[in-house]
Parts: C-alpha cells; sequence; structure tokens
C-alpha cells in the first residue's frame, strides 16, 4: 500500500506531498495525475518496479536499493544505491552510487562521478559535465556521450548575473531554519541577515553560510517538514559563492546576506 509522507495543502501556502511505493501494484495504482504536485518515491523494492507512463504533476525518485524500469516518457531520478534500466523516450538523472543502463532514444544526465555503472545500447545519449570522471561503457555505435564544459552557477541554473539576484529557500512554519540548534535562524519577511562567521570554503554543506536554490522546489532536497514553506531572497551578487568541480548540488549556491523580500510558491510566484 503506498503511503503518503507528507501534509496537502493548507493556510493559504504549498506543501509538497511525497507518497512512498514498494511495489509494482502500489505504483500502478496511483493516479495518472495529481491536483498538487507530488513526489513519488520509490524505496525498499523486492522486485522490479516498472515505471511506464509520466504521471501529471509529479516527480519519480528511485532510493536506496530499489530497482527501476523506466519506459516510455517517463522521468526517473536515481538516487544513493538504486539500479534503474532506461527504454524508449525516458530520462534518468543519475546520483550517488545508483547505476543506470540505457536503450533505445533515452537520455541520462549525469551528477556524480560516484556511479557503479553507466551502459548505453541503441540510440541513447549520457550528458556529462567535463568535471566529472565516469566509466561509461556503450554497447552500440550509434549511442553518443555528450561531454558538456562547466559554464558556471549563473548559466547552468538559468539565472541571469545581475549585480541583484533573487534566489530561494524552504524554512519551517514560522520562517525558521536549523530550528532547535545553535544555527537556528529566523527568516521574517523584510528582514536583512548577514552571516555572522562566513565561511564558505568548506565544502557544500555545513556551516560558514547561508545556502539558498535557483528555483524553490530545489530546495526539496533539503527539507520538507509540514507547514514549510518558500521564500524569496534578495542577494547581492558578490555575497555570493559558488562551488567548482564535482559538485553533489548544482543549483545550490552560498550566500554571506540577503534580504528576505516575500514568501512564495514552489514555482516561485508570490503569495499575497
Amino acid at each position: 500500500m503506498a503511503t503518503v509522507a507528507s501534509s496537502q495543502e493548507s493556510l493559504g501556502y504549498i506543501l509538497m506531498k511525497e507518497i512512498i511505493v514498494s511495489s509494482q501494484v502500489d505504483f500502478d495504482a496511483l493516479p495518472n495525475s495529481f491536483d498538487e504536485y507530488t513526489r513519488i518515491l520509490i524505496k525498499n523494492t523486492t522486485s522490479k518496479l516498472v515505471v511506464k507512463i509520466s504521471r501529471g504533476n509529479s516527480s519519480v525518485v528511485a532510493w536506496e536499493n530499489s530497482s527501476v524500469v523506466a519506459r516510455g516518457n517517463s522521468s526517473v531520478v536515481a538516487r544513493e544505491n538504486s539500479s534503474v534500466v532506461a527504454r524508449e523516450n525516458s530520462s534518468v538523472e543519475a546520483w550517488g552510487n545508483s547505476s543506470v543502463v540505457a536503450w533505445e532514444n533515452c537520455v541520462v544526465r549525469i551528477f556524480s562521478d560516484y556511479l557503479k555503472k553507466i551502459v548505453l545500447y541503441g540510440f541513447a545519449v549520457a550528458i556529462v559535465s567535463s568535471t566529472i570522471t565516469v566509466n561509461i561503457e556503450k554497447k552500440s555505435e550509434y549511442c553518443h556521450v555528450q561531454i558538456i564544459k562547466s559554464l558556471g552557477w549563473f548559466e547552468n541554473n538559468g539565472v541571469e548575473k545581475t549585480p541583484t539576484v533573487t534566489l530561494y529557500k524552504k524554512v519551517s512554519k514560522d520562517f525558521k531554519t536549523q530550528e532547535n540548534t545553535k544555527n537556528e535562524t529566523l527568516w521574517i519577511i523584510g528582514s536583512t541577515l548577514e552571516h555572522p562567521a562566513w565561511n564558505p570554503n568548506n565544502g557544500e554543506c555545513g556551516e560558514g553560510k547561508f545556502h539558498a536554490c535557483s528555483r524553490p522546489y530545489f530546495c526539496d532536497e533539503f527539507r520538507n517538514n509540514k507547514g514549510d514553506r518558500y521564500i524569496a531572497i534578495s542577494i547581492n551578487s558578490e555575497d555570493l559563492h559558488e562551488w567548482t568541480g564535482n559538485v553533489s548540488y548544482p543549483y545550490k549556491i552560498a550566500f554571506r546576506k540577503g534580504t528576505v523580500l516575500y514568501e512564495c510558491d514552489r514555482f516561485g510566484k508570490e503569495l499575497k
């Protein structure tokens, strides 16, 4: 039976719903489309699960030791130790220790050099940054590996680099992050916050900086608690720090100081 992992829309702001499935029966029982944006999490499968269609207003993520076959026009994100076989016109994002076998016309985007295996058949295409070293096995003369150069955080994320940019965070229902820790921060609308111990050079995660994302929904990667909100923040470009090389979160950036503009939905639209 599918499990709903988070609450639905309430109190005028949007909460992303997550549904956990572990079997083909659970997955096939899901609707073809959702009224609110829903993330379908495939976890702890005991047999290979087939994703045949792309369900409206949703995304599919394979976690942990799950085994998934993506077919048709479906899209799957492979994370941790998951294994995905992509067929037909499906699209796969590969992270962590996942492995992917791509057939026919599917496309695989590679975001980690920790991948166990990438195998291409037919007319499959793998897209990988020049900063990532990964073993890709080509089983057909027609498949293709597209090496793309690192364009920098702004161009990769479609954000125009102007003196001041608007980026996004996800906060608690009372506008806090790092709740009940020494780093608890209150992000009230209209307030300007400056990090008291700015040090962005100790890696993507951890202390020494604030974090923002190029799109609100990318923040779902880092927190997804009941009542969470999205906020838009105005930041001077000189107060940003982007990581280069083999980054784990290419849509995340560090910032020293910013002003909270407004609450928004997961697509950046201001909530009145």
